[in-house]
């Protein structure tokens, strides 16, 4: 029995895609095409064996649909049809095969009867579902049409009928009134009016008075000064005092001696360290007696809110020469040095300056001091001027 009653449910499940047909009980069509099972596929040789039995007729399109879950109104369509039709005499089968499946299947026809009956109800459950449905539906379209627009329309002419009361309320009596504000700031001055003309003839200006209660006379522009940049480098030419044994040699051509000495050189250095105290180092290079000098000094900028600027400055230096005793060899000098000069800015990052300074030699071993031969033991003052360009960033 129970090999039976595999075999049904077998038949059951393999015949799933009739259940699309009509539970009639004529065979089935001596040749059905399925569309959807394509030469190759696995199941191929099986589905067409059901079709030749005349088990399945496949869906109203000509498909199989074999991939479609069974329902259990299949299921039912299925083994009516099996036991209603006789098509499985058609499949080949034995005597006692088709013994072996009525037997299997008149033991589910308990359960078959059962899902009829489920069947049943089910539909007719669809069926008073449906109606409930309509009929919301029905109301809804109803209520859409009739209330609904009513309620509406009501409650709009109530809201313009507010609206309208709320802008008629009457204003209530003024309150009194608050305490005074502070005073706010002067505006800016108006431009200046045209001149006027006096009865002979004359134009006149009309002064204008700004808050602070100075008479202007005509347009007035504030002193302005470009912005300062404090760190620079800069370029210079400039030419020192020779005395006796230390004069330099003319470029014209004569190789005559003269009591000056050009040099060349450059400094870097920042102006504001410490408010308008700058430090600066710099290098002169003298040809005459090839003589090399180098100084650290301090600076103090003096501001006049203009474009030009004095300094002054000191500091202590050294400059390497030819030895007077031996000029194949060089001697070092030490000096202290004093500096007053000027900065013009051109612009916000370029200046022109010229400096005179006073170098106080404490020593005259080298022709570079520019100090007359009086002797190595003996220094004094050497003047000198440049001027340059400077740098600033």
């Amino acid at each position: 029995m129970r090999t039976s009653l595999i075999i049904a449910s077998t038949l059951a499940l393999s015949l799933g895609a009739a259940s699309a047909q009509t539970a009639t009980t004529t065979a089935a069509p001596a040749q059905v095409t399925l569309s959807d099972v394509p030469a190759g596929h696995w199941a191929k040789d099986a589905v067409d064996r059901i079709v030749q039995c005349g088990l399945i007729q496949g869906y109203p399109d000509g498909t199989y649909r074999g991939n479609q879950n069974l329902t259990r109104y299949e299921a039912a369509l299925i083994f009516y049809r099996a036991l209603q039709t006789g098509a499985l005499s058609n499949c080949g089968l034995s005597q006692q095969d088709m013994t072996a499946v009525a037997n299997g299947m008149q033991e589910v026809s308990t359960e078959l009867a059962a899902i009829a009956s489920r069947v049943t109800d089910l539909e007719k459950l669809t069926a008073d579902q449906q109606a409930r449905i309509d009929a919301l539906e029905a109301k809804i379209e109803g209520m859409g049409a009739g209330a609904a627009s009513t309620d509406t329309a009501a409650m709009t002419a109530r809201i313009d009928a507010l609206e309208a009361a709320i802008r008629n309320i009457p204003a209530g009596p003024q309150g009194p009134a608050g305490p005074a504000g502070p005073a706010g700031p002067v505006g800016p001055q108006g431009p200046a009016g045209p001149a006027g003309t006096s009865a002979s003839g004359t134009v006149t200006t009309t002064p204008t008075t700004p808050a602070t209660g100075t008479v202007v006379i005509g347009d007035t522009a504030p002193a302005t000064s470009m912005a300062q940049r404090d760190l620079y480098v800069g370029i210079n030419g400039g030419v020192k005092g020779a005395g006796t044994g230390s004069e330099c040699r003319s470029v014209d051509g004569k190789n005559t001696a003269v009591g000056y000495c050009f040099s060349g050189g450059a400094v870097i250095g920042k102006s504001n360290v410490i408010g308008p105290v700058g430090v600066r180092v710099a290098g002169d290079y003298q040809p005459g007696y090839n003589a090399i000098s180098g100084d650290v000094s301090a600076t103090y900028d003096i501001s006049t809110g203009s474009n030009l600027t004095p300094y002054v400055g000191a500091g202590l230096g050294l400059t390497s020469s030819q030895k007077r005793t031996d000029v194949t060899k060089n001697e070092s000098d030490v000096y202290v040095n004093a500096i007053l000069g000027a900065d013009y800015r051109i612009t916000d990052s370029i200046s022109a300056y010229i400096e005179g300074n006073g170098k106080y030699y404490l020593s005259n071993n080298g022709f570079g001091t520019g100090l007359a031969n009086n002797g190595a033991e003996k220094g004094g003052f050497s003047l000198g001027a440049k001027a340059g360009v400077k740098f600033f960033f």
